[in-house]
This record gives structure tokens, C-alpha cells and sequence, in this order.
């Protein structure tokens, strides 16, 4: 009897779960899940406190530069190591606070809801320095058409305000089509995606922003009402689709309306295991290599998750399934590769020894292409690292199964559909569905690529887990081996 490894839905009883019961250290991809690799260190210098933002960019002559923020400074990547270029300013980012960047042209802006928004020009910048043009104070920001707009100020938490046409430094109303928009209704402003139209984000309302002109300037229309999204930096812009976190879950919009992805799946398991006192936390991050959508966030369970995040909620958008990553980490960054020179490679950042044969990611991978999107994180050192060490200990175990309908079964032998000889396995059993039930101990898998028990109960859930550090690539179901004992 052959078990391919469903979806990942904890939302839903174990028995007769339709997907998997477990897809921990795992990523989904179209019919298998993948191993998460631990954090491989990619930056010299760490910043000097927790990482609370990070992007990058190319400029016009294809230079890429990456920029980070801990709650008192601004980075910029240099040489692969990363340099205060605060210009001299103490930054007072809030502890759950997050620092933000956007590109307008070629002026790229940093803003945490706090300080003034700070301003670097690419090719051309030593320091950053405050945004000239007096603009507010803000938590939000994205670039709709011609216009840097924002949304969140301290002062006024449900005030859109955008600067003038075609200039970021340009910030008083009525000049040049620059202007306000006050959002009575739906709560604080809680994101701001952009493009050709914008979003506004409320924390019960979505509201469509379309560029008339004219006196007009912009057109606002609603969208959702009674849905919107959490504060944090939850909503991600991927493609022509918006990804957000609501109070009801996590959803996804075209822009015209939005639709549930975790409803029934994993938005009760989040709700419950989030650790809400440090609900601001959440941060969403594309990793578009995979067309994963990755929700980091600090847990009730995690050792240190006042001062970190410990997990990572992750959404196959092609496939809409589901997984958990448990790992200690402060910031999840989607970038580009800056490239390395050979003579950049044999000083390459490794555990204890700058070498060639200390670097973990593979030499033919294209993280050393400069320019090529890549999914990073800034590990618990502060330095920027990527989930390209190696594997953390996966487990996938199956829903709760009666094998024979009305009848007690023997459970023989058990084959993963996995390609690696290192997987072991576990069986939980019961007899009753109001049973508690038990576990057998992790049994390693035969030359025959089989795994042994002698077990006989009624009900079965089937744990596969591959050790941390062996070589795999896909997991995608297992063979049971068993015999019907009929009804006693």
C-alpha cells in the first residue's frame, strides 16, 4: 500500500487527516517535500545589534548594493563586510520595530516609522543622510507609478501621504500633484504594496489606489471591508499577487478582492503558536527560486524568542501547501548576489577558516553569480547568512489511518519514497480513537531500503525523519508492508 505524503494540515484532527500531520524542516514543492538547510554565514562584519531590516539594489550602471539597519544604525555591504553608513545619526528604531527600503530611481530610502526617512543615492552615496523636501515620518512606503507613497505616520496612523510627481524630495501638499488622503474608517495603515496601481492596507480594510490625475490625483476605492491586515511587515507583493496576514489568517489578493490560503490548513496552528505579545515581529519574505512565500515569526515555545524569531511558516504558492521551519534567526531578507571575484572567495566568511575547502555551498551554485535573486537571513551572530548550510533533521509523518477498514492491522515493514538511505522511522498506534497514543522509537531503514516494525494496532500514523546533515532532495510518500487481523 503505497502513502504519498499529502499537504501539511494541522488545522485538521489526525485521523483521517487528508494531508500530512507533520512537514517539519521541510519545504513543499509540487509533489515531495525538500530538506531546509541550516544558515551559512555570507558577511564578515555582523551589524552591532539584533538585524531588524534589510534589501538591496542595482542601479542603472548594474552596481548591487545591499543595505541593513539594527535599531540604532544604517549598513551598507562593502568589500563583504558591513560598514556603518549612518552619517553620524543614532537611530531610536522601536525593539519590535523594522527598518524598510525602497527605490525610487536611483535614490533608494530607508525609513523604520520612527526617524526621519533617510535617503543613499546609488553610485554616488558615502552616507545616508535625511530626505530632503520635509517629507512625514513614516512606517509604510511604496512606489505607485510616478509617486513614493506612505502610509502610517506617528501622529496621524491612517493618513496616506505621497510627494509630488516624479520627485521623492518633494513633499507639500497641493505642489506638483503632492497630496494627502485621510482613511477614516478600517484602523492604522498596516502596509503598502505598489506598481502600476497601490494598496492600502487597514486592519479591516483594503483600499485600491489608482492614478487619475488632474485634480483627482488618485482614486481610492474599497476593495475589502471587515478584512485587512496585521500590524508587522506581513504583506509581500510577488508577481501581480499580495500575500497578507489578517486577523483571520493568512490570504492572498489580486487586487480586486482576496481569498483564504491557510483557512482550515494552518491559521489556527499560527494563531496558537505565535508568540502575540511580539506579534509586530512577523515578517514576510518571497524566496522566489522555490516559489515559496515565508512567514517568519517569534513562537511561544521558542528559548529566546524575546530577542529573536525561532520559526518559519512556509507557503508553496504553486502547489498551496504548507510547512514549519524551526530555527533560531533575526531578519529574512529576498535579494540580489552582489558576485565574488576568485580573490573574494579565498576570504569568503567561514566557521573558524577563511579557505576554499571551508566554504559549504557548492562552488558551481549560483550564489556566486552577482545579480541573481537569492533567499538570505541574518542568523543570531547579526550577519548575513543563507539557508545553504546543511540539513536540519526533517520529519513528515501522515495522517491517522485505519489500513484495514474494521480491522486491526500487523504493520510489517515500512519503505520511504525518499532518495537516501539515512531516513528512519517511527510508528504512533492506538486502539481507540479516544486512546492516547504511543510511539515507537526511531527505527533505521535496512539494506533493502526498507524500515522493520512488528507493531499491531487499529490506527497508524507514520513518522519518516532524515538525521540533520545527510544528502537528499525529495521525500514523497512511503510503502506499507502489512497484513489484516480482522475484527477482535
Amino acid at each position: 500500500m503505497q502513502i504519498p505524503f499529502g499537504e501539511w494540515l494541522p488545522d485538521l484532527p489526525d485521523h483521517t487527516n487528508p494531508g500530512a500531520t507533520q512537514a517539519l524542516n521541510v519545504y513543499p514543492a509540487v509533489n515531495s517535500y525538500r530538506p531546509w538547510k541550516s544558515i551559512t554565514t555570507t558577511s564578515g562584519n555582523a551589524l552591532t545589534a539584533r538585524a531588524q531590516g534589510a534589501a538591496s539594489f542595482k542601479s542603472d550602471t548594474g552596481v548591487i548594493s545591499i543595505f541593513a539597519g539594527d535599531a540604532t544604525k544604517l549598513y551598507k555591504l562593502t568589500s563583504n563586510s558591513f560598514v556603518d553608513e549612518s552619517g553620524g545619526t543614532t537611530f531610536s528604531t522601536p525593539t519590535d520595530g523594522h527598518w524598510d527600503f525602497i527605490k525610487f530611481g536611483e535614490v533608494v530610502i530607508a525609513f523604520n516609522g520612527d526617524d526621519a526617512p533617510q535617503a543613499w543615492t546609488l553610485d554616488g552615496s558615502t552616507d545616508f543622510a535625511a530626505l530632503g523636501g520635509s517629507p512625514p515620518i513614516f512606517k509604510h512606503a511604496a512606489v505607485i507609478g510616478n509617486f513614493v507613497v506612505t502610509g502610517y505616520q506617528p501622529t496621524a496612523q491612517t493618513t496616506v501621504a505621497w510627494s509630488s510627481f516624479n520627485s521623492p524630495t518633494s513633499w507639500t501638499a497641493g505642489t506638483n500633484q503632492s497630496d494627502t488622503e485621510v482613511l477614516p474608517e478600517g484602523g492604522v495603515i498596516t502596509g503598502v504594496t505598489g506598481g502600476q496601481y497601490g494598496l492600502i492596507f487597514q486592519e479591516s480594510r483594503i483600499t485600491r489606489m489608482d492614478y487619475r490625475g488632474g485634480n483627482v490625483i488618485f482614486s481610492f476605492r474599497r476593495i475589502e471591508d471587515n478584512i485587512g491586515a496585521v500590524q508587522g511587515k506581513n504583506v509581500i507583493k510577488v508577481g501581480n499577487l499580495v500575500y497578507f496576514l489578517s486577523e483571520d489568517g493568512f490570504r492572498v489578493t489580486d487586487g480586486s478582492s482576496s481569498k483564504p490560503i491557510g483557512n482550515g490548513k494552518v491559521d489556527r496552528f499560527f494563531l496558537d503558536d505565535l508568540k502575540f505579545a511580539k506579534r509586530e515581529r512577523v515578517k514576510a519574505t518571497a524566496d522566489r527560486e522555490n516559489k515559496l512565500i515565508c512567514w517568519s515569526y517569534p513562537s511561544k515555545t521558542g528559548t529566546n524568542s524575546d530577542n529573536q524569531n525561532d520559526k518559519i511558516l512556509v507557503y508553496h504558492y504553486e502547489s498551496n501547501r504548507w510547512s514549519l521551519v524551526v530555527i533560531d534567526h533575526e531578519y529574512m531578507i529576498d535579494y540580489q548576489t552582489p558576485g565574488y571575484t576568485l580573490e573574494e572567495l579565498d576570504d569568503y566568511p567561514t566557521s573558524g577558516a577563511n579557505d576554499l575547502d571551508a566554504i559549504t555551498i557548492s562552488l558551481d551554485s549560483a550564489f556566486w553569480s552577482g545579480g541573481l535573486r537569492s533567499f538570505g537571513v541574518f542568523g543570531t551572530d547579526h550577519k548575513l547568512g543563507s539557508f545553504q548550510g546543511n540539513s536540519l533533521k526533517a520529519e513528515i509523518g501522515t495522517s491517522q489511518t485505519e489500513l484495514f477498514p474494521n480491522s486491526r492491522s500487523m504493520i510489517t515493514h515500512v519503505r520511504p519514497i525518499i532518495d537516501t538511505d539515512d531516513a528512519t522511522g517511527s510508528l504512533t498506534y492506538k486502539n481507540k480513537i479516544a486512546d492516547t497514543s504511543a510511539t515507537t522509537s526511531e527505527n533505521a531503514m535496512h539494506s533493502t531500503g526498507t524500515i522493520p516494525f512488528h507493531r499491531s494496532a487499529r490506527y497508524f500514523k507514520f513518522n519518516i525523519q532524515v538525521p540533520a546533515n545527510k544528502e537528499w532532495n525529495d521525500a514523497q510518500g512511503l510503502d506499507i508492508e502489512a497484513t489484516n487481523e480482522g475484527y477482535r
